[in-house]
C-alpha cells in the first residue's frame, strides 16, 4: 500500500467523474438534535464509503476521525451510531476514554434527554416508523431487543481490568466471541503509548499503557464484523510508527488550522504585560464585564465565563482570595483612577484595551462596581482545586457553565481543566504567578488550552443565531464576543516556546507568515582577486582576569537606561499582528530612588552578595554597589510614556517591575561578559570567504516591531550597484538611507580607489573593545584599495533611541584610526583600519557623519 493517507485516497475518488460521494442518511439528521455541519457531513460521508465496499472487514474495520478540540466529534460519533446501527445491525456499543469526566459528559451527551447537550432527538429516536431507545448496560443481553442500542460506557482502565481479571457480571472476552461489537474510541492518542514508544524499556505507567492498547486490539480481533473508531484531536504523524499504523485508518480528516480558518472558532488574541496579578485579575474581569455589556447593548444573551489558571494549587487559592479581596475593596475614586490610567495608557483605536476604558469612561461608575461585586463573589467563582471541587454539585456548575441558572463567572484550576471540559462562553484565560521558565512541554499544555478556550459561542444577534464568526470583515464592537484572549507575560523567550505550542497545535498560525529574504553574493564579485585573496582584519582576544571587572561598563552594562512604561501588547492569531495600543508618547527622567533599588535587590537571588560577589572580585559591600557611581550611583531611567502620563501616575509596583526589569537586563550582561575573552590591539586577517557569504532572514509579512517603523526590513535590488557585493540588501530604513548615502559618493571614493565594495556584515565580523571585553558586529564594511593602502572601514548607522547607550562603540571605532598601539598583522604592511562616527538620519548627526567620512576618505 502506498505512503497516501487514507482520507486523501478517499478524497480524490470523490472528486472523480467515476465515484458518487454517498448522501447522509435523512433518518441520520432526523434523530439527531443539532443539523450536521458541512464538514461533520462529509465525515460521515466518508466513513460511509469505507463501509460499503466488499472489503470493509478486513480493510477498514479499523478506522480513525482525526478532528480538532471543539469541531463536534461526539456528533459525528452520535450520527455512527444511528448509521451503523440501521444500515449494519449493529447495536452493542462500547465507549471507552482515560478519563472520568469525559464518562460523565458522554452520558449526558448520549443517555439524558434532560440534558441541553443530548445529541439525539429530543422526542426520541425512530428509524423505519419504529422508536427507537438507548439503553446502557454493563454486559450486553444474549438476546438483544430489535429496537434497541446498547451502549457501555467506561474508562479504558476499567475495560482492561475487566477483561484481564474476570468477576461476574463483568464482561469477558469468552463472552463476546460472538457478540458484534463497535468499540468508540475518545481521545484515542491516549491509547497509542505502546505504538508511539515502539521497543524502549518500560516503566510501569507505559506497561500498562501499553497494555490498554492490546486489550482494544484483541476485543477488534474477536469477531469480524468488529469495528473500532478512534475519535482525537491529537495525533502526530510525524513521528514514523504512528505514520505506519494510522496511514490507512484515518478516515477523515479536520484540524484546527482548518477548523478556525473556516471561521468555527473564536480568534484568538495574545495579551502580553508584565503586571501583578492583582492588576492582570482585575483587568480581565473588567474586559469580561465590558464583553458582557457590549452583548446587553445589542441584545445578545452572553455570561463570559474567565479562567484563571497557575502552575501550584496553594498560588491558586491565594490568588482567588487575592481577587475576591480587591473586587471587595473598589470604590469609584480607585476604579476611577484605574480607568483614566488605562484611557491615558492605551491610545490606539484598535487595541481591545483602548475600546474597554474609552466605554467604562462614559458609564456610571457606581453601577459598574456593583456589577462586579455582584458577579465575581464566592458563590460565583469557583475554586477547581479545592476538596469540595470532587462534589457532584460543583462538577456539575463546572461542566454546565452555559446555563442561564448557572451563576459561575469565574474559575481557578491548575490542571484539572483540560480534556473533557467543554465550555463554549470561555473569553478570558489568565496565566497568574507563573515566570519565564515554562518548557516547551508547559507551552504545548496552554496551546492545547487554548485551544478548547476557542471554540465558537453560537450566540444569536438579530433574530439569527450562527455557528462560525460573523464581524470579522466589519468594524464593530462586536469582535469581543468571538475572541478569546489569553493574557500571559511579555516575555521573549516564553513568547517564543508559546508560539511555537501553538504552530504546532495549528491554532491559527499559517503556514506563509514567514518571508524568507534571501541575499547572495554577486557572481562577478565572488570571481574578483578582492574576494579570492582579499581578508577581513578582526582583532585577536585574551582571557580576561578579575581586575578586568571594576565598573558596570566593563559588562557592558548602561546606568542610562531607556525603559518603556510597560503595556499589555494583543497579538491576533492568522493576522500575526502586535498591536501596542500606544498613541503619542514622551520622554520621563527618573533618577531611580535607592529604595526602589535595594527592594529589586532582594528579589533577585542572583544579586544575593554571596553570589553576586563572585562576578564583582572588587566590590567589597551592597552598599557600594548601590551608592558607587562605577556601579549603581547614577542609575537613571528615560521611560517612554503615554502623553499626559507622568512619573507621579506610576504606581510603587509599576516603579519595582521596571527596576526588576533592569536588574534581569544586568543578570544576563554580566553572566554574558563575566570572564569571557579581552580585546588586543594586534588585528589579524581572515580569508575572506570565511565570513562573508550568502545569507537569508526569516521575518513576520507583519514585522511585530509596529511601534518602531525603522526596524521593519525590506529588500531592496542591488544588482544594478556594482559596488555592493550582494544582488540584495535586506534592510530597515534607516540602513537604506545608509546605502543612498554611499552610493551618492560612489563616484568620488572611485576616482580615487580602484577598488569600492560595500558589504553588508551578517553577524560575522565581530570586533571587540581594545583591552575591554564588550564586543560587537558593525553593520557594514567599506572596502577601498588605494594605490599606496588598503582601507578596511568599519560603518554603523545607529537610530537616535541607541546613541547613548551604543556611545562606547562609536569611540572604539573612531579610536582606530588613532591609537598607536594597533598592529595590523599583514603581509604587506599596507592595510589601514578605520572607523567612523554613527550613520544617523538626524541632521545634526548626519552631518557630523558626512564630514568624518569626507576627512577621511576623501
Amino acid at each position: 500500500m502506498s505512503n497516501e493517507i487514507l482520507h486523501k485516497k478517499i478524497e480524490a475518488q470523490f472528486n472523480s467523474l467515476f465515484e458518487e460521494p454517498p448522501e447522509v442518511p435523512t433518518y441520520v439528521q432526523d434523530n439527531l438534535s443539532h443539523p450536521l455541519r458541512e464538514y461533520q457531513a462529509q465525515a460521515l460521508k466518508q466513513l460511509i464509503y469505507t463501509q460499503e465496499l466488499d472489503n470493509a472487514d478486513l480493510s477498514f474495520n479499523h478506522l480513525l476521525f482525526h478532528m480538532a478540540t471543539g469541531s463536534g466529534k461526539t456528533l459525528v460519533l452520535a450520527a455512527t451510531i444511528l448509521y451503523l446501527f440501521k444500515e449494519h445491525s449493529q447495536q452493542n456499543f462500547i465507549f471507552f476514554v482515560n478519563s472520568d469526566a469525559i464518562i460523565k459528559k458522554t452520558y449526558d451527551n448520549l443517555t439524558n434527554e434532560s440534558s441541553s447537550k443530548y445529541l439525539f432527538r429530543k422526542e426520541g429516536i425512530v428509524i423505519d416508523g419504529q422508536q427507537v431507545s438507548i439503553q446502557v448496560v454493563d454486559v450486553f443481553p444474549t438476546f438483544p431487543d430489535a429496537n434497541t442500542i446498547y451502549l457501555k460506557l467506561t474508562t479504558i482502565q476499567k475495560l482492561h481490568i475487566d477483561l484481564t481479571e474476570p468477576k461476574e457480571n463483568a464482561l469477558t472476552y469468552e463472552a463476546l466471541e460472538n457478540t458484534r461489537l463497535v468499540l468508540l474510541a475518545d481521545e484515542a492518542h491516549h491509547i497509542n503509548a505502546w505504538t508511539r514508544r515502539d521497543k524502549r524499556k518500560l516503566n510501569t505507567k507505559e506497561y500498562e499503557e501499553r497494555t490498554w492498547e492490546n486489550t482494544v486490539n484483541t476485543l477488534l480481533q474477536l469477531n469480524p464484523a468488529n469495528r473500532l473508531l478512534e475519535y482525537t484531536a491529537t495525533i502526530n504523524l510525524n513521528q514514523d510508527v504512528l505514520f505506519e499504523k494510522y496511514k490507512d485508518k484515518i478516515v477523515y480528516q479536520y484540524d484546527l488550522r482548518r477548523f478556525m480558518n473556516d471561521g468555527y472558532s473564536k480568534n484568538v488574541v495574545l495579551l502580553r504585560a508584565d503586571e501583578a496579578d492583582e492588576n492582570k485579575m482585575l483587568n480581565a474581569i473588567l474586559l469580561s464585564q465590558y464583553r458582557k455589556y457590549i452583548a446587553q447593548d445589542n441584545d445578545i444573551t452572553l455570561k463570559p465565563i474567565i479562567l484563571f489558571k497557575s502552575n501550584k494549587i496553594a498560588t491558586s487559592r491565594s490568588a482567588n482570595e487575592r481577587l475576591l479581596n480587591t473586587v471587595q475593596a473598589l470604590n469609584v475614586e480607585s476604579l476611577s483612577h484605574i480607568i483614566n490610567l488605562g484611557h491615558a495608557t492605551y491610545k490606539h483605536e484598535n487595541s481591545i484595551w483602548s475600546k474597554m476604558f474609552e466605554y467604562y469612561k462614559n458609564q456610571p461608575l457606581p453601577e459598574v462596581i456593583r456589577d462586579l461585586q455582584w458577579d465575581f463573589t464566592e458563590e460565583t467563582i469557583l475554586n477547581a482545586n479545592d476538596k469540595a471541587f470532587l462534589s457532584e454539585d460543583n462538577a456539575l456548575l463546572l461542566n454546565t457553565l452555559e446555563e442561564d441558572n448557572n451563576p459561575i463567572r469565574a474559575t481557578f484550576a491548575v490542571a484539572k481543566l483540560n480534556e473533557g471540559w467543554d465550555v463554549l462562553n470561555l473569553f478570558d484565560i489568565v496565566r497568574i504567578s507563573e515566570g519565564a521558565t515554562s518548557t516547551k512541554t508547559t507551552t504545548d499544555s496552554e496551546a492545547q488550552l487554548i485551544g478548547r478556550g476557542a471554540r465558537y459561542y453560537p450566540f444569536e444577534y438579530q433574530e439569527e443565531r450562527s455557528y462560525t464568526r460573523r464581524f470579522d470583515l466589519v468594524q464593530t464592537d462586536l469582535k469581543v464576543i468571538e475572541s478569546l484572549h489569553y493574557h500571559t507575560i511579555n516575555e521573549n523567550a516564553y513568547i517564543k516556546n508559546l508560539e511555537k505550542s501553538l504552530e504546532s497545535a495549528s491554532i491559527q498560525l499559517k503556514e506563509d507568515e514567514y518571508d524568507r529574504l534571501e541575499a547572495k553574493l554577486k557572481p562577478a564579485f565572488k570571481k574578483s582577486p578582492v574576494f579570492k585573496n582579499g581578508k577581513i582584519y578582526i582583532n585577536k582576544l585574551e582571557k580576561t582576569t578579575a581586575d578586568d571587572y571594576r565598573t558596570l561598563s566593563h559588562y557592558n552594562v548602561t546606568t542610562d537606561y531607556e525603559i518603556p512604561f510597560e503595556i499589555t501588547v494583543e497579538q491576533h492569531y492568522g493576522k500575526r499582528t502586535k498591536q501596542p495600543g500606544v498613541g503619542q508618547t514622551h520622554e520621563v527622567t527618573w533618577y531611580v530612588d535607592r529604595i526602589y533599588i535595594r527592594k529589586a535587590l532582594q528579589r533577585k537571588p542572583f544579586f544575593h552578595f554571596n553570589n553576586f560577589k563572585t562576578y564583582i572580585p572588587a566590590l567589597s559591600s551592597m552598599k557600594d554597589f548601590i551608592e558607587n557611581p562605577d556601579f549603581l550611583g547614577d542609575l537613571t531611567f528615560y521611560i517612554t510614556m503615554p502623553l499626559g502620563l507622568e512619573l507621579h501616575h506610576l504606581s510603587p509596583l509599576s516603579k519595582l517591575k521596571m527596576v526588576e526589569k533592569y536588574f534581569d537586563y544586568v543578570e544576563k550582561k554580566m553572566k554574558a561578559n563575566y570572564m569571557k575573552e579581552r580585546g588586543t590591539p594586534v588585528f589579524e586577517g581572515v580569508s575572506m570567504p570565511e565570513l562573508i557569504n550568502d545569507y537569508y532572514i526569516e521575518l513576520n509579512k507583519v514585522n511585530s516591531k509596529v511601534s518602531n517603523m525603522s526596524e521593519i526590513l525590506q529588500k531592496r535590488n542591488m544588482r544594478d550597484n556594482h559596488w555592493y557585493v550582494y544582488d540584495k540588501a535586506i534592510v530597515n530604513s534607516l540602513e537604506s538611507s545608509f546605502i543612498n548615502f554611499i552610493n551618492d559618493y560612489v563616484e568620488e571614493l572611485k576616482e580615487k580607489y580602484q577598488e569600492v565594495y560595500l558589504i553588508r556584515n551578517e553577524r560575522k565580523v565581530k570586533i571587540v573593545e581594545i583591552n575591554g571585553t564588550r564586543g560587537f558586529m558593525p553593520d557594514f564594511l567599506l572596502y577601498l584599495q588605494g594605490e599606496d593602502y588598503t582601507y578596511q572601514v568599519f560603518l554603523e548607522p545607529k537610530g537616535g533611541h541607541l546613541q547613548l547607550e551604543d556611545r562606547w562603540k562609536e569611540d572604539f571605532l573612531l579610536s582606530l584610526s588613532e591609537n598607536e598601539d594597533i598592529e595590523v598583522l599583514s603581509e604587506n604592511k599596507d592595510v589601514r583600519l578605520l572607523g567612523m562616527k554613527f550613520f544617523s538620519n538626524e541632521s545634526n548627526q548626519k552631518n557630523m557623519f558626512r564630514q568624518d567620512f569626507k576627512d577621511k576618505l576623501l
